[in-house]
């Protein structure tokens, strides 16, 4: 029997003419998921490897594993399955995919057999109507633009009884072709104006080697950085990207979860002494490719390799770049390609989150700039490493800071329009330096020179929140926020700077929708009922945070000890104290945290003299929580408290 349909639940797929159909309506189908689609029908009696699958699918040319996933995903789609459901493909981990439906074949030898008691001629004629009932379907779905015709169908011998049977059909089809044809887009037309945001995921190595992970986010944050000098687009940062970064990940329900217009999916493949890179540009609303690039040059060198692909995106998505634009896109910091390997594998420790991984950026970023002493994304890079190891108190601020400090100055003074180290800069004037205006202007600069910059404009808004000005501090929360979704500070400075103007419901209703992905929201949740003076509410919320996490957390056990003893739980308060003066004494607390405990036991004294140990070491959490944090709502009224902010430079 020759097949000419497979059925299944409500579906029938015609092989003829390369279409699904549910309930006798075309579904809209790209050529590539119709086809992975007959794959597993036709082998659904066995599991099909990925490798098969990709080797079946694209016989003649090299894919990432992704565009599989993405096939199965926009499959399963159309097929109506559930998000974890598994109603027709079941996945099969590390291995690939099976169809698991029962399917009904239907062949015109089946046809003929169920015609009964009719004529050789009626039942050709049956044979005819049923092709032709097909051919219509896809005419009128072809006129509505629904169904977009297969360039790789597969040849099928006929024999003359089923050829002279869909001869009328090919006919209409073919009719319907050309109109589509004829109006379908070039794949190299620039993309849709409407793209105002997108995301590059790091570049993924195809196969099973992950040696070049390294060097794919490197590629990825290369791009990112050159791109972000677009000010008609909005890009998101690697921090917010990186997690994306998985073979198998989707990239459209990626590009969904970080609100963007438009994905950049991209692989590389090393082939000798050459390096190939494919490019994708993916529209989130529907899915559809917009642009497809490759790039093809010797592994070895690297300028050429992302001067490249960043001038073959940039076209795509902006045909018409001004001047500076122009220039800033294939702006080199270095040319010592040596340099620029080591500062790559700096930025990519830098971006994780273990003190392990900053302290190997440190040595990254120093090897680089040994490479090139005028490499300013290196010392850039260095400032932020020290940055961030101080701010955890995982480094002595005497030894950080003035690093950190040079880092930046150096950084600035081999280029001032470089927007990141201007927030380096700011971060280090506000929190150390308590060089209010000085900061002030860092942060506007660095907004300047990149008004898309979700850390500038974050950074921003706790400086203003830290000065006292809350509602300009809201408006630039909200813009970080809307430009970088997915990043932890950036949705704990927006709940912050709402608890610190006293709106603590929009506080509470920001932090649990983003609760899912950060579990330390029920810390701000927390806050924000402190501020309600909702006491017994407050403690719930910090208990969670404090049984969820991996270690002492003083921050939380502090305001979790203040919640117990302004809610009459004074023993409970003062247990905790002991822990927080141990994690003191070994640099793993700040003189703020016991602070913080002395207030909500009504021990204005001792609350005081550890707020002048604070000041006394410039204490990084006293700028941060001085003015706006509500456990010092009871203290506000003592004249000591105005006079520490006085000595702070601080408006009372």
């Amino acid at each position: 029997m020759h097949t000419r349909f497979y059925e299944f639940g409500a579906f029938r797929i015609d092989k003829l003419n390369h279409v699904l159909l549910r309930d006798g309506e075309a579904q809209p189908l790209k050529p590539k998921v119709f086809d992975t689609l007959l794959l597993l029908v036709e082998n659904r009696d066995r599991v099909i490897d990925k490798d098969e699958l990709l080797g079946r699918l694209w016989p003649d040319t090299v894919v990432e594993e992704s565009n599989l996933t993405q096939n199965v995903y926009l499959l399963r789609k159309a097929l109506g399955e559930e998000p974890h459901g598994e109603t027709f493909i079941q996945t099969m981990p590390k291995r690939g995919y099976r169809f698991v439906a029962a399917v009904t074949e239907v062949g015109l030898d089946s046809i003929s057999e169920s015609a009964g008691t009719k004529s050789k001629e009626s039942v050709g004629d049956n044979r005819h109507d049923l092709a032709s009932d097909t051919a219509a379907i896809l005419k009128k779905s072809a006129a509505a633009g629904h169904v977009e015709p297969s360039r790789t169908a597969p040849a099928i011998r006929w024999q003359p009884i089923a050829l002279i049977a869909v001869m009328a059909a090919a006919i209409v089809l073919s009719i319907s072709i050309g109109r589509l044809l004829l109006n379908k887009p070039s794949n190299v037309s620039p993309p849709s104006a409407d793209i105002k945001s997108l995301a590059v995921f790091p570049f993924k190595p195809l196969g099973s080697d992950v040696r070049d992970e390294g060097l794919g986010f490197g590629l990825a944050d290369t791009l990112i950085t050159h791109l972000s000098n677009i000010r008609s687009l909005v890009i998101r940062p690697t921090s917010s990207v990186r997690r994306f970064g998985s073979p198998d990940q989707d990239p459209i329900a990626a590009g969904r979860e970080l609100k963007v217009d438009a994905v950049l999916d991209a692989t590389m493949q090393r082939s000798g002494d050459r390096i190939r890179i494919n490019l994708r540009l993916i529209r989130v609303s529907d899915g559809v490719a917009l642009w497809n690039g490759k790039v093809d040059e010797h592994v070895n060198d690297t300028f050429a390799v992302q001067d490249r692909v960043a001038e073959q995106v940039a076209q795509a998505l902006v045909p018409h770049l001004t001047g500076e634009e122009q220039q800033l896109l294939v702006k080199r910091y270095t040319e010592n390609a040596e340099a620029y390997r080591l500062n790559t594998l700096g930025r990519y420790h830098l971006d994780r989150t273990t003190v392990g991984d900053w302290k190997k950026a440190i040595e990254y970023f120093n090897a680089a700039i040994e490479k090139d002493q005028n490499y300013s994304l290196a010392y850039t890079g260095l400032a932020n490493a020290y940055l961030s190891l101080v701010a955890d108190s995982l480094l002595a601020k005497e030894e950080a800071i003035p690093k950190a400090k040079q880092a930046a100055t150096a950084a600035l003074r081999l280029d001032d329009g470089l927007a990141e180290a201007h927030v380096s800069a700011g971060r280090i004037k506000t929190y150390y330096d308590w060089d209010w205006v000085g900061a002030e202007q860092e942060f506007k600069r660095a907004i300047e020179l990149n008004p898309n910059s979700g850390d500038a404009h974050r950074e921003y808004a706790a400086y203003l929140t830290n000065t006292g000005r809350t509602e300009p501090a809201i408006a630039e929360a909200i813009q970080a926020r809307d430009l970088d979704p997915l990043t932890l500070v950036t949705n704990f400075q927006l709940a912050w700077t709402f608890i610190s103007a006293h709106r603590y419901d929009e506080a509470i209703h920001h932090s649990q929708e983003v609760l899912p992905l950060f579990p330390t929201a029920h810390f701000w949740i927390g806050m924000a009922y402190l501020g309600k003076r909702m006491y017994p509410q407050a403690i719930a919320e910090f208990e969670k945070n404090v049984n969820s996490s991996k270690n002492h957390d003083p921050l939380t056990r502090a305001h979790l000890a203040y919640a117990y003893a302004m809610s009459g739980r004074e023993d409970e308060a003062r247990k905790i104290l002991p822990e927080l003066e141990s994690l003191y004494h070994n640099r793993q607390a700040s003189p703020y945290h016991i602070a913080i405990v002395s207030a909500g036991l009504g021990d204005k004294d001792r609350a005081f003299a550890w707020l002048d140990e604070c000041y006394r070491q410039r204490s990084r959490p006293l700028v941060s929580g001085l003015k706006v944090n509500p456990v010092w709502d009871n203290l506000r009224s003592d004249p000591r408290f105005g006079k520490l902010l006085q000595r702070m430079g601080l408006p009372s």
